[in-house]
């Protein structure tokens, strides 16, 4: 009988995976939400107004819905914390103009309702799925 790999819990690999999954969810929302690609949102080497603004609400509803502290939103979306921070500060202050707030509304609701990620709690020690 073929000896097996032990296994072990890889919380901090396995909540990596859950936020980037919750990010991702927040910038699919977003590109559909404001009529762009989700290559776009992801392409740092893209640069104008809108999509720098799409980036930040894509932060923000990443740490509001999902409540991922700026650290780990800096890893995810390859930024500074306070990056991340300054993003959440400008689409806070941009919930003033009552279109955006309701259309902020729509997009929170719906992340919220989003079938949460399926993520293997237990890995072999080579990286295979436990058997």
């Amino acid at each position: 009988m073929p000896h097996k790999q032990p296994l072990i819990y890889c919380r901090d690999t396995q909540a990596f995976a859950v936020q980037s999954h919750q990010a991702n969810l927040a910038i699919a929302a977003v590109s559909l939400e404001f009529g762009l690609t989700e290559l776009d949102m992801k392409n740092p080497e893209r640069q104008n107004r809108q999509l720098r603004f799409a980036r930040q609400v894509a932060m923000y509803l990443a740490h509001v819905v999902y409540e991922l502290n700026h650290t780990h939103l800096g890893r995810i979306f390859a930024k500074d914390r306070s990056t991340i921070s300054h993003a959440c500060k400008v689409v806070e202050e941009s919930r003033d103009d009552g279109v955006f707030d309701l259309k902020l509304i729509r997009l929170e609701n719906f992340l919220r309702q989003a079938p949460k990620p399926v993520t293997p709690a237990l890995v072999s020690l080579n990286g295979g799925m436990a058997t």
